[in-house]
């Protein structure tokens, strides 16, 4: 069956001796390269490949590590109709569209950040129940003023790519969600800035006067496998099949969503999430996912300009 590795060397460029490296691989595996499409000349470039369907995994195991060895991003996909022909979007928002974790920046507010920091990056390494996770770090924010969610706006920045990516999509016509472990007032803000389709997060209890955090979320809690829920629920009301959806994220509650839809991407996640990942980046930019998609640099500055 034809699949297609996206060999991505943004930083260091694709020299000789990596590309001889990168082929020896192949011939070792046994893999038939059937054709190369540089997508980004000296940097991006599509292998389109020969590899029999039941040593997918292997093969993929195997990119993985030899990407690890050399500083690069290696993506394998089903050579198909499908990889640009997305009709979904969803993306985590702490530390995926924007750069912050958000919590963390609210616990600076109550001088609780070492502890809340703790907690949030072994809920992300997956070695503590998310819920749990969540009901310990909003405890520690109680008393908080309700105005710190004005006041995060000024300190936000989104992640190089953020804007345009998303404005690509929209461009396409891909619909568009951020699934978040966050809080709804900041999810539905960075939708209103990105022009995106659906926000789902937390919602924060205030007290009865509304002027503080009362340390308590109420309402369903949106975890790993609510963002896997909402994901089903949002492609099934767009009428995209699942293997016309896209999910990217960097955290271990992410990892559902990404088995759910036809196409998941770890971005600049923790090194056990990009283990099980179905695929993983780390470069700065979320504009590299086009690339990933199958569009070359002409191909989305033509978009950029549209």
């Amino acid at each position: 069956m034809a699949y297609v590795a996206t060999v991505i060397a943004l930083n260091q460029g694709l020299t000789d001796a990596f590309t001889e490296k990168f082929e020896n691989l192949l011939r070792s595996e046994g893999i038939t390269t059937l054709r190369l499409e540089y997508l980004k000349p000296g940097a991006v470039v599509d292998y389109y490949l020969d590899v029999e369907s039941i040593r997918f995994n292997e093969i993929k195991n195997a990119f993985f590590e030899f990407s690890n060895a050399h500083g690069v991003d290696i993506v394998l996909q089903k050579a198909n109709d499908d990889r640009k022909n997305k009709g979904l979007f969803v993306f985590d928002m702490d530390s995926t569209l924007i750069q912050q974790e958000v919590i963390d920046m609210i616990a600076a507010y109550a001088n609780v950040e070492p502890e809340v920091s703790k907690i949030t990056e072994a809920a992300m390494n997956g070695e503590i129940d998310f819920n749990e996770s969540l009901k310990q770090r909003v405890a520690l924010l109680k008393g908080i003023p309700s105005t710190v969610f004005e006041d995060l706006k000024t300190k936000i920045t989104f992640t190089p790519g953020a804007r345009n990516l998303t404005r690509v999509l929209r461009s396409l016509g891909v619909k568009t969600a951020v699934l978040s472990g966050g809080f709804i007032p900041l999810a539905n803000w960075v939708k209103g800035e990105l022009g995106l389709d659906y926000a789902y997060a937390n919602n924060l209890e205030l007290t009865e006067d509304g002027t503080e955090l009362t340390g308590r979320t109420y309402g369903t809690v949106v975890n790993n496998v609510v963002k896997g829920e909402l994901l089903q629920e949002i492609a099934q009301k767009e009428g995209v099949p699942l293997s016309k959806v896209v999910a990217v994220g960097d955290g271990s509650n992410d990892l559902v969503m990404m088995g759910i839809a036809g196409f998941g991407v770890a971005f600049n996640a923790k090194p056990v999430v990009q283990k099980k990942a179905p695929s993983r980046i780390n470069t700065p930019s979320l504009e590299t996912i086009l690339y990933i998609l199958g569009y070359n640099e002409k191909d989305q500055e033509k978009l950029l300009s549209a």
